[in-house]
């Protein structure tokens, strides 16, 4: 076990680092869900709650392409696959403050 740990052998899932990259998407994922929510329940109707959920969206967007820059080659389908979905999330998430 302690090999895996150290030379990140294996499959990709056995790995700690994949392990942590597919956390870290769901975390941002969820904290800007939480934010934006938080903004149209705060700000009901008005204004503010758009430029806080576009504010979240482009934050929670930054972190997650900086969470693929930090992978090392090679990326991992799986954490690839995490950080896109998570990134697909944000941005159907964040849409309806863009149209509505």
């Amino acid at each position: 076990m302690s090999e895996a740990k150290n030379s990140e052998i294996g499959e990709p899932i056995d790995r700690p680092s994949i392990y942590r990259t597919l956390l870290i998407a769901f975390v941002i994922w969820s904290a800007h869900f939480a934010i934006s929510y938080t903004g149209v329940l705060v700000f009901p109707d008005d204004g503010i709650a758009r430029i806080i959920a576009i504010g979240a969206g482009l934050i929670a967007i930054a972190a997650l392409l900086g969470q693929v820059l930090r992978l090392r080659a090679p990326r991992s389908p799986l954490a690839l696959g995490a950080l896109g979905l998570a990134g697909a999330g944000v941005i159907f998430g964040t849409f309806p403050a863009l149209v509505g």
